[in-house]
């Protein structure tokens, strides 16, 4: 927990408001949305979450900006905080601090509640979203997803990925 505590400072100004909510019966079970995806109304359950002096929503894992007339999937804001991490993530532990990964976004526990952080260098996960684009570089295949790279790995005999430096060469 060393390096979360040196995130304090920085997301001083993350706000979440609870409690708000979305048109009745739209999304009863959300699925999973890929980046860019525009909706006309927000979830029920959605919450209001201010990220500096930008305003964002917030529901079951998945960040929304306004756009037009209505509201558009975008990558999980750093500095976000949430209440609890999305149903089905996984825990991952990197140098022995906890995160909990859901489809390309960290979170870190944080004073009682959690907050999206930089993908950790080095982070194991099973998968990445299936809309990460496939890249080679220097003869290595990566998968990069909202600006983050994730080589293929195996760790404990399992395959996955783990979170990599983005290539020099891309």
């Amino acid at each position: 927990m060393r390096r979360l505590k040196s995130l304090t400072p920085i997301l001083a100004g993350a706000i979440v408001t609870i409690g708000s909510l979305g048109a009745s019966g739209c999304f009863g079970r959300v699925a999973f949305v890929s980046l860019g995806t525009a909706i006309d109304v927000l979830p029920d359950g959605y919450v209001s979450v201010m990220v500096g002096t930008a305003p964002y929503y917030y529901h079951r894992g998945i960040f929304y900006r306004p756009y037009r007339r209505g509201y558009i999937v975008v990558p999980a804001p750093i500095g976000a905080w949430v209440i609890g991490p999305p149903p089905g993530s996984v825990m991952v532990l990197v140098e022995n601090d906890p995160f909990h990964y859901y489809r390309g976004t960290f979170y870190a526990p944080l004073e009682g509640r959690y907050v999206v952080v930089r993908p950790p260098i080095g982070a194991f996960v099973r998968s990445v979203p299936e809309t990460a684009a496939t890249r080679r570089v220097d003869g290595v295949e990566y998968k990069e997803y909202a600006g983050t790279y994730y080589r293929p790995a195996i760790e404990g005999g399992r395959r996955g990925y783990q979170v990599t430096e983005p290539p020099s060469g891309r």
